[in-house]
């Protein structure tokens, strides 16, 4: 296998971006120390008089220009936004002065793909650099500010070197343009729920470097920043929109303690109580002095005043409109709990790695072959409709993968209909589990099949040199497989590659139910054993399937996918070039109930090209097939089975356990 193609901000699927106002002298040597990291550098003159812009354009930057100076916030924000809109996940900041090192790019690139979403903060070492001891204590004291107002704790508040994850961060609202810019965007994020994370690098404090902060205007606007901020928390207002749920964090922060005195807990058990605490006090005193000491006692508590108090009001309105108490209170108690459940249910969490482990399993399996087996193949469809809403209900990830792919491929959609969607999505995917039962006790015959080009696979097989089958999880691709070696196919000798644990888990209880399955080659291990077994078996004429879009290793090509770059593994089409083998794109797509369409693209005979870029060549294939996958993807929506975070996602971690689920 070949070293990642890409340098290492491109492999976190980031930009280097540069705010610059009349840095001439230090903004070229800035941009090319980037671009040996970064393919792409955007930088934003912000009304310069030295050309800065022309001496960054120079060494390569892609430069915006502002044609008067709107402060650095002003800048990065539109450096934000039109990285976004260039489909990176991630622009990384570093200012033009010289003072940050262009080095520590990979250092802050490798902390976004470990934690995808957080906003990475380059912690500089002032005491190394010499910088003046009012850095420090400046730096200190903003530091405390950024906790007691957002309850996060940051290592260097000050620093401008950042990476900003631009999908949750363009969604945060800032009214600042200038330094306090900086300061604003922490405690917007950090109010989001975004984590917060640090890392230490260099920084150098020349003795001509250009500064254009000046101490007491920008320290006063900050100050500003500062105090309207602490009047802003004494206020039961939103304060950002909520990306993810919101961390513990040590301390009585002002930000903890108005979260806990006013909103109060969240979840169903919280409300209730909040619920019953504002109604009780109007159900049995009559002086409202009464309701003002439950509020108290519910900001002392925990339970919120907020919710209590708006619960008195309801229950009174209620009343006032000719309704008894019993039901009154009913219907508010009801509302507040409703409430807490829909928090329950969607309350954002951070993204976790995929490691190609996922619900279902052997147990999945088993309970679908037993009642496919005894009460026949409606019994088994009827079941799928209360387990598929246990899952919208329960599996947050899967939801929430669920709702953001179809945003992508059908368009955006909000409430009860975004719901719907989502659950026939999951629905359908536990159909293709159906399916899979009903091969195993039904035999390949019980399937109406509409094939298209299965010819290329024939001839394939009949050559005798292997072949790669890429197929994806799209439609049931392991019904087809069956269906292949159940005679469709002809004499095929196929081979599985798939992930170490519960694949080996399912393969060995199909074989000891319903005699041998596919050979199974295990991936996410050792990575030079693999590659030599998968080349081994061509060498035999295996056709070996290969799922094209999950990545088990690092070897990727970020391209984009349905409006955003995503990670696309470059291994099968490597294989291909090296082995000869042809690679034949294959889908099997369910149009309903044991009913396939499983097609095959003409093969690719792939071979690099002499006097060209292997990652280029390796990139242009990669691209080739996602835009067959996206084509389907947007014909088929339902029938995409990655419920994970498939944009955000890094390579597969290796599976060191033998209890992962089933690959879905």
């Amino acid at each position: 296998m070949v070293q990642s193609p890409q340098r290492s901000c491109d492999q976190a699927g980031a930009c280097a971006v540069i705010p610059v106002f009349n840095h001439g002298r230090t903004v070229g040597a800035v941009v090319r120390g980037a671009l040996e990291h970064a393919s792409t550098v955007l930088v934003c003159d912000d009304g310069s008089t030295d050309g800065s812009g022309d001496e960054a354009e120079k060494a390569g930057a892609i430069v915006l220009r502002q044609p008067t100076n709107q402060g650095k916030g002003a800048a990065l924000r539109r450096l934000l936004e039109e990285a976004g809109r260039r489909g990176f996940r991630y622009a990384i900041a570093l200012d033009a002065d010289g003072q940050h090192l262009p080095e520590d790019l990979p250092k802050v690139a490798a902390a976004t793909r470990e934690d995808p979403g957080s906003l990475v903060i380059g912690a500089r070492d002032l005491i190394a650099a010499g910088a003046p001891s009012s850095s420090e204590f400046g730096r200190k004291f903003s530091n405390f500010w950024v906790w007691f107002e957002a309850g996060a704790r940051v290592d260097d508040s000050q620093s401008g070197f950042r990476a900003y994850p631009l999908p949750e961060t363009l969604k945060l609202r800032t009214l600042n343009r200038r330094y306090d810019f900086e300061v604003e965007i922490l405690l917007q994020a950090a109010w989001a729920g975004l984590p917060l994370r640090s890392v230490p690098i260099g920084v150098i404090y020349p003795k001509d470097r250009i500064s254009h902060f000046r101490p007491f205007l920008d320290n006063a606007r900050i100050s500003l920043l500062n105090t309207l901020t602490c009047l802003r928390l004494l206020l039961p207002l939103p304060l950002a929109p909520r990306l993810r749920g919101l961390p513990h964090q040590p301390g009585l922060s002002l930000f903890r303690l108005r979260r806990w005195a006013w909103l109060g807990g969240e979840g169903p058990v919280w409300r209730t109580l909040a619920a019953i605490a504002g109604i009780l006090p109007v159900l049995l005193m009559s002086s409202p002095w009464w309701l003002v000491l439950a509020a108290f006692a519910c900001a002392l508590a925990g339970l919120g005043a907020v919710p209590a108090l708006a619960s008195a009001w309801a229950f009174q309105s209620l009343r006032g409109r000719g309704l008894a108490p019993l039901p009154s209170a009913g219907i508010v108690v009801g509302a507040l709990l409703a409430l807490g459940v829909y928090e329950a249910m969607t309350r954002p969490r951070a993204p976790s790695r995929w490691t190609g482990q996922s619900r279902g399993g052997v147990l999945g399996h088993w309970f679908f072959y037993q009642v496919t087996r005894v009460f026949g193949i409606s019994a088994a469809y009827w079941a799928l409709y209360p387990v598929a809403f246990y899952f919208v209900l329960g599996a947050r990830t899967a939801r929430n993968a669920s709702m953001q792919f179809l945003d992508r491929a059908i368009g955006p959609a909000r409430g009860f209909r975004r719901f719907a969607r989502t659950y026939q999505h999951i629905l359908t995917f536990a159909r293709t589990l159906v399916d899979r039962a009903l091969l195993a006790t039904r035999g390949p015959s019980v399937f109406r099949v509409e094939e298209i080009g299965l010819d290329y696979i024939r001839n394939a097989a009949a050559e005798g040199r292997g072949g790669i089958l890429l197929t994806a999880h799209m439609g049931n691709w392991d019904v087809a497989g069956g269906l292949l070696r159940g005679g469709r196919g002809g004499d095929v000798n196929l081979a599985i590659v798939a992930f170490q644990g519960e694949q080996e888990r399912i393969a060995r209880y199909v074989k000891k139910a319903h005699g041998p399955g596919p050979r199974v080659i295990a991936v996410g291990g050792d990575e030079m054993l693999s590659s030599l077994e998968m080349i081994r078996a061509l060498r035999e004429g295996t056709l070996l399937a290969i799922q094209g879009d999950r990545s088990v290793d690092r070897h990727v090509a970020r391209v984009p996918f349905l409006g955003r770059e995503a990670s696309f593994p470059v291994g099968p089409f490597m294989l291909a070039a090296v082995s000869g083998a042809p690679l034949i794109a294959t889908f099997s797509i369910q149009l309903g109930p044991a009913t396939y369409r499983f097609f095959a693209q003409p093969p690719l005979r792939l071979r690099f090209e002499r006097g060209r870029d292997r990652d280029t060549q390796l990139r242009e294939w990669v691209e080739q097939y996602v835009r067959q996958l996206e084509s389907l993807a947007r014909e088929f929506p339902y029938q995409w089975f990655n419920f994970y975070d498939f944009w955000d996602a890094g390579p597969t971690l290796p599976v060191k356990s033998a209890k992962p689920p089933a690959a879905s």
